[in-house]
């Protein structure tokens, strides 16, 4: 989803995580990309 563009607060409410998580998330995908 992050690939695609999507905000963070999509993507949580979306999967139904919550925002921090998303934001862990997106952390880990900025660095170690989709295996993250």
């Amino acid at each position: 989803m992050f690939e695609r563009g999507e905000r963070q607060v999509d993507v949580a409410s979306a999967l139904g995580v919550s925002q921090q998580t998303a934001s862990k998330w997106h952390r880990a995908w900025l660095t170690g990309g989709h295996e993250a």
